[in-house]
């Protein structure tokens, strides 16, 4: 079934994106012990909090959690709720304690994220918010990576998959960045397994489970997962594997509108191109990837981008292109963020 699922991801397009809403979690005169009707409130904003966050300014996101977050936590202090009010005050702290250290991370604080997202685990433990720790599980996997700990996000990586059955959105994901741990670690068996294992997962899912691309925590669409496969070959060096995805994933990605993903998935195919010699189409596709995320400017694509002109400087020594990338970088502010 899984194959299927990845022959008929090379066919079909994905759906279009979800719009940002305006006012989010603005929670005025609430009391602390919240009515059903406060709840239900802040779970929807939440959730379209977490549906429009690639596609808008970090700055913009991080102020309604900087804002909120306080007002949630408050509600936790207070007693005489019911177990099942203090649950889901839990599982909303501990998604805006995720959002929050998803902004800190997108801005290079490793730091704040570490312990924003080790905040936002206790939280979804007390909530039994699986999915949600096994997501916060890939992300300590993916800052111990990046800080070179790689047996570490290897455990993590695959600790996420103990929290959520195998047929889970987030299990899936899971495998993928396992294959990236993989990757760095230069095991190209385990990155076949672990990508195929990943697929397999897709193609047991529903649509509902599948959703749109772009950031989420409980859905893992198969154009989400072609970038995230692109990624784990790259970091193998396997751009011929890297560029099925990319090559079948980029139109789709711009008619959803994702700018993370359209702007990642456009460094692996530069990446992959610069591999086969064509330095100018190369370069052309990462200052597509700049355009993209130019009103959204992150760590993530700053890193992406700089590990891709050190392999081209390697590659091909010196380029214009190249040079005028390398300024663009330069000049490219990352938002400020209060912490």
């Amino acid at each position: 079934m899984h194959e299927i699922s990845r022959r008929r991801f090379f066919r079909l397009s994905a759906d279009a994106g979800t719009a940002f809403p305006a006012g989010l979690l603005l929670l005025r005169g609430v009391g602390m012990i919240p009515s059903q009707d406060v709840l239900g409130h802040v779970e929807s904003r939440i959730c379209q909090l977490t549906a429009g966050y690639e596609r808008n300014p970090i700055g913009a996101t991080a102020l309604y959690l900087r804002r909120h977050q306080p007002v949630v936590r408050a509600m936790l202090v207070e007693g005489g709720r019911s177990t099942a009010v203090d649950a889901r005050l839990h599982r909303a702290a501990g998604r805006l304690a995720a959002l929050w250290a998803t902004t800190r991370h997108d801005v290079g604080d490793s730091t704040c994220a570490r312990v924003s997202f080790a905040e936002a685990f206790e939280h979804a433990d007390l909530a039994r918010d699986r999915p949600l720790q096994a997501w916060v599980r890939l992300w300590q996997s993916s800052l111990a990576r990046k800080a070179g700990r790689l047996d570490d996000a290897l455990q993590l990586a695959r600790d996420a998959s103990a929290h959520v059955g195998t047929r889970a959105p987030v299990a899936g994901r899971a495998a993928a960045i396992e294959a990236r741990v993989l990757a760095a670690m230069g095991d190209r068996p385990g990155v076949h397994l672990a990508i195929d294992r990943a697929w397999r997962v897709e193609g047991t899912l529903t649509a509902e489970q599948r959703g749109v691309p772009g950031f989420s925590i409980d859905t893992l669409n198969p154009l989400t997962l072609a970038e995230l496969s692109a990624a784990a070959y790259v970091e193998l060096g396997a751009t011929r594997a890297a560029r099925v995805y990319t090559d079948a994933a980029l139109h789709r990605l711009d008619q959803a509108g994702a700018t993370g993903l359209r702007s990642m998935a456009r460094i692996a195919a530069a990446t992959a191109e610069l591999h086969q010699g064509d330095a100018d189409r190369a370069e052309a596709l990462v200052n597509e990837a700049l355009d993209i995320s130019a009103h959204r400017p992150n760590a993530v694509m700053t890193r992406r981008a700089r590990r891709f002109l050190s392999d081209a400087r390697r590659r091909v020594g010196h380029h214009p292109g190249m040079t005028g990338i390398a300024t663009r970088l330069d000049t490219w502010d990352l938002p400020a963020v209060p912490a």
